[in-house]
């Protein structure tokens, strides 16, 4: 057992020996192969190319798509929705580090947005009236009041923001505390942004809809105190506008509307002639938007009829005295008990007074009348057609000329626009009828080739492309060198160099003295190559490298001389 163990650890070192040496003549391979002059020289070669390779591989792969917001103000929830079904679709998503928006690469945007509206998403946009859930028990009033306002614009963003061509909205609400005197109490304010959507604008109309809209809502606010402004920073409301203001707006439209019917009239009246595309029209109207009423009220003296006819009489008689003398008898009787009429038919009438009267109302005729005169009336029209010429084929070459309409078709025409849009040679309108060659290409105006986007994409490229080439030649390469490429060797370091002796390979024989010991360890003499003249730079070196050329091999100097003197002699 005592063998088995030493004979083990006799191996063992045998073992790490063997596998030591392997690994040295590796490395002495690969030193031996990296001494070589034409790997020296085109390992720096090597070395910029593939700096090169990566730098480029690098600054592409570090490039940012140009992005913009998809959605903005959207709930937590909401949002982690969208990230992931973008995620899950391949789109480049990320998120706004200030604001927290989701941002999509342009190019992505619509496509991102369409993808999106197909799964239902976002379910939900920012309410108002569910944050009053969040309001916590015991909060202050200036904190619930904080609250309800948020709440309510936030209501009113979410309603103007179905309008169409509006993509999103904020509304802002100045409302003051109450007063308690009436006249320090100030009024209420409000101010409306609207995003539109690309290449749209909002009418007249649906300013003056989210204007009543927002003062509708709010208690106590006038729709003066209400602004509304779009994206582009423009003032769509104008509080200081007056009612004769909107009033000329009005008849603008009205008028530019009238305009466009009638064109569309002679159009799609002349267009069966011509053929299509082959009329153009303009219409021009005068309208008389003058607002007049009169009221007048005509007197005929002649013309009276009876109106009102009355008469009164009064009459009172005197009464006898008749009957028995007496007390009683000459009494006169009770009111009552009076009676007008004459006891005896026979008597004479004793009339005391007579009065008569008789009144009658005489109405004179008489005319009222309220006339009140239209608005927009027409006054004048000025309209103008033009119709192209006729394209006829020359028998002889075949060739397409234009040729102008005949006057039969022009008065034809004439006649029927003038009928259709209502032209009056007495009122002072005009028509005129004309034909002439329509231009069939436009020409276009061509920006010059610099101009162009892959020019200036292309000299960026090319810029940072410069850039990393001079600092890769100029800087790196010469580190490399100095590092990978040693030094030459002079002269006296070539002459006086030693090679190192391996003693293992060095044997000594019986009888043999101290001196020639010391003759076997001497260094032997280097061998010179032709080879070393390629890695010599300066011209001094060089000149040592053919010294000790000449110094180890005269001979076959003297005989390369030799031969090229007998040639030179042979000539």
């Amino acid at each position: 057992m005592a063998e088995l163990a030493a004979n083990r650890t006799d191996m063992t070192p045998t073992s790490s020996t063997g596998v030591l040496s392997q690994t040295g003549s590796l490395i002495s391979r690969m030193q031996e192969v990296s001494q070589q002059p034409a790997v020296r020289r085109a390992v720096p070669t090597i070395v910029a190319g593939l700096v090169i390779i990566f730098g480029l591989i690098a600054y592409f792969m570090l490039q940012q798509p140009t992005r913009t917001t998809l959605y903005s103000s959207l709930p937590e929830n909401e949002k982690s929705r969208v990230l992931d079904a973008l995620k899950n679709a391949g789109v480049n998503v990320s998120l706004d580090p200030t604001t927290g928006d989701v941002l999509v690469p342009t190019s992505d945007y619509h496509s991102s947005r369409i993808m999106l509206a197909s799964q239902g998403l976002p379910s939900i946009v920012p309410t108002g009236y569910e944050n009053l859930d969040t309001i916590q028990m015991g909060s202050s009033r200036s904190v619930e009041s904080m609250k309800l306002k948020q709440s309510q614009e936030l209501e009113l963003a979410r309603s103007i923001a179905e309008i169409e061509n509006v993509i999103a909205a904020r509304v802002h609400l100045a409302i003051p505390e109450k007063e308690v005197f009436i006249r320090q109490e100030e009024e209420a304010t409000a101010s409306v942004f609207v995003q539109l959507a690309h290449g749209r604008v909002l009418g007249r109309s649906q300013v003056q809809a989210i204007i009543h809209l927002v003062s509708s809502s709010v208690p106590k606010l006038a729709k003066e105190n209400v602004s509304v402004i779009d994206h582009n920073g423009a003032l769509l409301s104008d509080s200081s506008q007056t009612a004769v203001g909107m009033l000329n707006n009005a008849e603008l439209e009205h008028r530019v509307r009238m305009e466009d019917i009638y064109r569309r009239r002679i159009i799609s009246l002349v267009t069966p002639i011509v053929g299509p595309g082959n009329v153009n029209a303009q219409v021009n109207l005068d309208i008389d938007f003058t607002r007049s009423e009169v009221t007048e009220e005509i007197v005929d003296p002649e013309g009276n009829a009876l109106r009102s006819e009355q008469n009164t009489q009064d009459v009172s008689r005197e009464t006898p005295a008749v009957g028995i003398p007496g007390a009683v008898s000459n009494t006169p009787p009770l009111a009552p008990d009076v009676n007008t009429e004459n006891p005896n038919p026979g008597a004479p009438d004793n009339i005391r007074a007579s009065s008569s009267s008789e009144v009658k109302n005489y109405e004179v005729s008489r005319t009222v009348s309220n006339t009140q005169k239209p608005s927009h009336r027409i006054q004048k029209i000025n309209a103008a057609v033009l119709v192209r010429d006729q394209m006829i084929a020359d028998p002889e070459t075949g060739e397409q000329t234009s040729v102008p309409i005949s006057d039969e078709t022009r008065q034809k025409i004439e006649r029927l626009v003038a009928d259709t849009i209502g032209i009056d040679i007495n009122r002072g309108d005009s028509l005129t009828v004309s034909s002439s060659p329509f231009m069939t290409e436009l020409e276009g105006v061509s920006a010059p080739w610099y101009d162009a986007e892959w020019v200036r994409t292309a000299i960026n490229q090319l810029a940072i492309i410069l850039i990393l080439a001079i600092v890769i030649l100029g800087i790196v390469r010469p580190l490399l060198h100095r590092i990978l490429v040693p030094a030459p060797a002079t002269s006296s370091q070539l002459v006086s160099g030693d090679e190192e002796v391996d003693l293992d390979q060095i044997e000594v024989g019986e009888g043999e003295s101290l001196e020639d010991i010391k003759a076997k360890l001497k260094p032997k003499k280097q061998a010179i190559s032709a080879e070393m003249l390629d890695t010599a730079n300066t011209y001094d070196d060089k000149v040592a490298v053919i010294r000790m050329i000449v110094a180890d091999e005269a001979g076959r100097v003297s005989n390369v001389f030799k031969a090229m003197m007998e040639k030179d002699m042979a000539l």
